[in-house]
């Protein structure tokens, strides 16, 4: 009997240093995990929601620009990617736009990010060897700066371009883009920005005197802030087919 009480009494110390030992544990297991969970798994949950946002928010606007490259007023002349075809845009950063959002396809545009007037001529060579019927130009934000609010220089380098496409193609007809508004904001963090509209000038005065025509989108944006992207420089896929539009309605396409 006294035997079967000492083992009794085995098993029940056994038991609550068990009931001790796991006990601990559980709290040595709240001590390792910081309050609100692991600095490292949160950022990775963080990382892969702002991911998901911007593929839902391309996915948005791409969708939103295909819809509108349907022209429904001019069914006969089908949408406004078909009535492009044959002509080539050669164009700087924001013209990459119209291949970021899949408007425009490689054989249409020729775009490079930083492209200068002074620079353009390996780009425009390029866009001549498609043997284009219609050459739209867009050219000049990055004069802005480089040539530090010179109208002259910019226009000096733009008139050799296209001298240069004159000489390889004299009956090309050639239509100059001017050069998008920015945002406020974008100003006050490159203050040679704010010269738009005088290059603008300059770029119209240019199309007078070689018998050419200036497209000219500085209301296109008007009222449209939210048409910018967070550089307040460059666009969403809004406004593309809209300045399609108007490129193709001032060639007759």
């Amino acid at each position: 009997m006294r035997q079967n009480v000492r083992i009794a009494w085995y098993f029940l110390v056994l038991a609550l240093l068990v009931g001790v030992w796991f006990a601990h544990g559980r709290a040595d297991e709240k001590k390792t995990e910081p309050e609100g969970g692991f600095p490292a798994v949160a950022w990775i949950e963080a990382q892969e929601n702002a991911d998901v946002n911007k593929i839902e928010v391309n996915l948005e606007q791409k969708e939103a620009a295909e819809q509108q490259l349907s022209d429904p007023g001019n069914p006969d002349k089908g949408t406004l990617k078909e009535r492009f075809a044959g002509a080539v845009l050669v164009g700087d950063s924001v013209a990459t736009g119209f291949l970021d959002y899949e408007i425009l396809d490689a054989t249409e545009i020729v775009a490079l990010r930083g492209l200068r007037t002074d620079s353009a001529g390996p780009e425009i060579e390029k866009a001549l060897s498609l043997a284009p019927k219609v050459l739209f130009l867009s050219i000049g934000l990055n004069d802005l700066e480089y040539c530090r609010g010179d109208s002259r220089l910019f226009i000096r380098h733009y008139e050799e371009r296209l001298t240069e496409i004159r000489a390889q193609a004299p009956d090309l007809p050639v239509y100059i883009n001017g050069i998008l508004p920015v945002l406020p904001e974008a100003v006050e963090k490159k203050p040679a920005l704010q010269n738009v509209d005088t290059f603008n000038q300059a770029l119209r005065d240019m199309c007078k005197k070689w018998n050419l025509t200036y497209i000219d989108n500085s209301e296109l944006l008007q009222d449209h802030a939210d048409w910018y992207q967070k550089d307040a420089v460059h666009l969403k896929s809004t406004p593309y087919p809209l300045w399609l539009e108007r490129m193709e309605e001032a060639a007759g396409l």
